[in-house]
């Protein structure tokens, strides 16, 4: 991986910057100089700057489909192979050390803040359409959650349970992702129909077709029509914990109170 590092532009610069300094002789970095060295270095890291640095970084893990744990690995090689091509065996002290030091504060930065949102961002989501099927579109720029469309005409009967209906949708999530099946709001005021699992989870290794399960709580059938919009999809990270057995847990003002205990 070292050797790849070494050949991306963006960190071959910031190396060069350094090893740049590191060849400067000493008497320049005087104390009167350090502070305007120093603040030039920062103001030279421009926010637009970082957050393209920091969204290449993010495109590149995505592209290579890095996982959550390879790239809290990657992070930590990194660090140390910076540190390593930087310092190596050299003793660097003083006003030098203090503006090779800042330079590696604003790499570190991006870095961190890189990982940190790695898996926050858009991802690329391989979609099979059946023939005849509606990709999942999202009605407005800023929405978390992209409507699905109905691959049938159906009737549900009223006063059942559990009755599929069909998107002709098949995905295939990146490890580490989850997607959920949630029904529109405008289904829970406007119809009788409510989704039979109340949310349906999509783990990454599923490949079948993506339905949305419905119950009818009324007196009458409901209709739904090819194309109509049926239910909303959500893809997120999905974190998985590592359980820490206690004997105890710390206390807190809620407690073990439970279900209304805050008030109706």
């Amino acid at each position: 991986m070292n050797e790849q590092l070494l050949q991306d532009p963006g960190v071959k610069t910031f190396v060069d910057s350094i090893h740049a300094i590191t060849d400067m002789k000493d008497e320049l970095f005087t104390d009167e100089s350090i502070d305007v060295l120093i603040n030039s270095i920062n103001e030279s890291f421009s926010s637009n700057q970082k957050t393209q640095a920091i969204n290449q970084i993010i495109k590149n893990l995505e592209e290579q489909g890095t996982t959550k744990a390879e790239a809290a690995e990657t992070l930590k090689s990194l660090k140390e192979f910076v540190n390593t091509i930087v310092y190596g065996d050299q003793i660097l002290t003083g006003n030098k050390r203090k503006a090779i030091d800042a330079i590696i504060a604003n790499m570190f930065e991006i870095f961190d803040v890189a990982f940190e949102k790695y898996h926050s961002y858009a991802i690329e989501l391989p979609i099979m359409l059946e023939e005849g099927a509606q990709m999942p579109t999202y009605a407005h720029d800023d929405d978390a959650a992209a409507d699905m469309y109905a691959f049938e005409n159906i009737t549900i009967q009223p006063h059942t349970h559990g009755t599929p209906v069909a998107t002709g949708v098949h995905i295939q999530l990146p490890e580490g992702w989850v997607a959920f099946v949630l029904p529109r709001s405008s289904m829970g005021a406007k119809t009788p129909l409510r989704l039979s699992n109340s949310m349906g989870v999509i783990d990454s290794g599923y490949r079948g077709e993506v339905r949305a399960i419905y119950d009818n709580i009324s007196d009458d059938p409901y209709e739904i029509h090819k194309g109509d919009r049926i239910a909303q999809m959500l893809v997120m990270p999905s974190y998985r914990f590592k359980a820490n057995v206690v004997d105890s847990l710390t206390d807190s003002d809620r407690g073990e109170g439970g279900f209304g205990s805050t008030g109706t």
